[in-house]
Order: C-alpha cells, then sequence, then structure tokens
C-alpha cells in the first residue's frame, strides 16, 4: 500500500518540497494518512487528495483534503 498526495486542480503528485511529478510512482510514499494529513497541514496545502493505492493497483481510495473557511466554522456554529 502507498499513501500520497496529489493536487486536484494540476493532477500533479507531492514528490517533496516543491517538487510535484505526474506519475503516482515517483511521488512521495507517506505511508499512513495521518502523516499525509500532517504533511498537507504543515505544507499549508489549501486543498489536497490523499490517494492511498493498494498493492493490486486496480483499486484506490481518495480522500480529499480542504482547508476549512471561517465561512464553514460559521455556519457550523448557526446549525448548534
Amino acid at each position: 500500500m502507498r499513501v500520497v498526495l496529489r493536487h486536484p486542480g494540476i493532477g500533479l503528485y507531492y514528490a517533496g518540497r516543491k517538487h510535484w511529478v505526474s506519475n503516482p510512482g515517483a511521488a512521495l510514499d507517506l505511508g499512513t494518512t495521518e502523516r499525509a494529513t500532517e504533511l498537507s497541514h504543515h505544507e499549508s496545502f489549501e486543498e489536497m487528495d490523499i490517494v492511498v493505492n493498494y498493492d493490486d493497483s486496480t483499486h484506490e481510495l481518495v480522500i480529499p483534503l480542504r482547508r476549512k473557511s471561517a465561512d464553514d466554522a460559521e455556519s457550523k456554529r448557526k446549525v448548534a
């Protein structure tokens, strides 16, 4: 299993600080979704997809990461 970050707007994969590649096999394998989330936060990415590729390579799990806006927080307060 590989866990990588993909920019949804441009379709490139994170391979290291300021380094992006089109081949997911050349992307930095972060090992866990937690590590991918932490790196995305540390790098201040606005939007990323965590892509989990399984060994059979016929399936992948895509988890969208989006930075919460002030409007999101405000709407949650109104609902509660």
